[in-house]
């Protein structure tokens, strides 16, 4: 949605954000500057359409400039309302989601109602599973994702180190290295008060202090995964070209303890 009304408002010419915008007699609307730039180049006092060829006769820039924002406006209204309301919109595709416990570090607590993680210092999950990670103190959501829209959001608290996302179901569940999306991973990372996006090279955004929620929006047929900061109602970052091929798991990795016995907890919300 947001990518085709982008397209909309762009300038044919220049291929950028229309900048005084002129509507020519044929509909087609171009930039003011790009408009003098054809003439000059033309030399010719006539106003002839870069697109069609259609000639206009040159109207005053108020009124060129009147036209086009309402053509825009009639054109595009749905979208520019709809787009006001995001939020409700992703509403629509909360899942009721929980922690799924055979894949769970050892060293993880779950709460009861399988919605709150906890790092902490002992090993609370002997039992070995060829599902548990291992060397990684994450957790999978479950369902798994094959098809669709979903959205879910979960509350970071005052945890100062956290990472949240989805990965492939396939993933190495003795992973040790870096998160990547080559390994299956597509996640964000809070660190030192810091957005940690696992791009290459690796990128770094400022986090917001009043942080406290996640929104995370995933469309599988788009490829596209969004993370949102629910209390700003802001977008934080969007993964594309995501890999589809096999089934895709919400991903949770809460804080590791310092000095006292737990981490801060990863707590979806219902």
């Amino acid at each position: 949605m947001a990518q085709s009304l982008q397209e909309e408002v762009t300038c044919p010419v220049c291929l950028e954000i229309f900048f005084c915008p002129i509507l020519l007699s044929c509909e087609h609307v171009f930039c003011f500057h790009c408009m003098q730039t054809w003439m000059l180049e033309c030399r010719d006092l006539k106003l002839t359409c870069p697109m069609c060829r259609g000639v206009t006769e040159s109207p005053p820039l108020e009124e060129w400039q009147i036209g086009a924002l309402s053509l825009l406006i009639r054109q595009h209204s749905g979208l520019l309302v709809k787009s006001l309301h995001v939020s409700k919109e992703l509403l629509r595709f909360q899942e009721d989601l929980t922690l799924d416990a055979s894949t769970a570090s050892p060293f993880l607590v779950l709460s009861d109602d399988l919605r709150n993680v906890w790092c902490g210092k002992t090993c609370h999950n002997p039992v070995e599973d060829p599902q548990r990670f291992t060397s990684l103190t994450c957790v999978l959501g479950t369902p798994r994702f094959s098809s669709g829209c979903h959205y879910w959001e979960v509350e970071v608290g005052d945890g100062k180190e956290w990472t949240l996302g989805i990965c492939k179901e396939s993933v190495d569940r003795k992973w040790k290295g870096r998160l990547s999306a080559e390994h299956g991973f597509w996640v964000i990372s809070m660190k030192a008060g810091t957005i940690c996006i696992n791009s290459i090279p690796e990128t770094r955004i400022p986090a917001s202090p009043k942080l406290s929620h996640v929104g995370i929006f995933l469309d599988v047929e788009l490829e596209e995964l969004k993370f949102f900061d629910v209390k700003d109602n802001a977008l934080i970052h969007t993964h594309s070209r995501l890999s589809c091929l096999e089934p895709l798991r919400p991903f949770f990795c809460p804080e590791l303890p310092t000095d006292c016995d737990r981490g801060a907890s990863l707590k979806i919300c219902s």
